[in-house]
């Protein structure tokens, strides 16, 4: 049968935050203090966001914390962002391939479906994402380039001819 589409989002997910982790963890120090107006913070704490973010989602969905949890109050070593971000992005992607989308939880007071974390999951990475090239950019920063074609071409599945 082949990948199905929602695996293809997913691995692009998974691969765009570790690709644009390990692209911030090689930048000075002082870089990951930047901002931007309009994003979510600074670099750091955006990058930690997205990795704490993911972490949750992956919690809602199976109960499971995949690597130790990512706090607002302490600061993790980029090293340890890109290992936590591997755990749930292959976990993100199990769960998508072997769980029910219309599946109920309950998380608290509220309910929705696994299709729903599903989409939030990759709505969050990408938008915050963005925040952080945003704010590199905003720096006169080069930025790393982690979207889906790039993705595709990484992986041999797509091609560029010239642009």
């Amino acid at each position: 049968m082949g990948v199905s589409p929602l695996d293809h989002v997913l691995r692009h997910n998974a691969w765009a935050n570790k690709t644009l982790l390990e692209f911030c963890a090689a930048l000075e120090p002082a870089a990951l203090d930047l901002s931007a107006a309009g994003t979510y913070g600074t670099l750091y704490g955006t990058l930690q966001h997205i990795v704490g973010g993911e972490q949750f989602y992956i919690r809602l969905l199976t109960g499971e914390v995949l690597g130790t949890p990512v706090r607002k109050t302490e600061r993790r070593t980029l090293d340890d962002l890109v290992a936590i971000a591997a755990l749930t992005g292959a976990r993100a992607i199990d769960v998508a391939a072997n769980d029910d989308a219309a599946r109920v939880i309950s998380p608290g007071e509220d309910q929705t479906t696994v299709g729903i974390v599903l989409a939030q999951l990759v709505h969050h990475g990408n938008e915050h994402r963005a925040h952080a090239t945003t704010i590199l950019g905003s720096h006169g920063r080069k930025t790393p380039k982690i979207g889906a074609w790039t993705y595709g071409i990484a992986n041999g599945i797509s091609r560029n001819d010239g642009d």
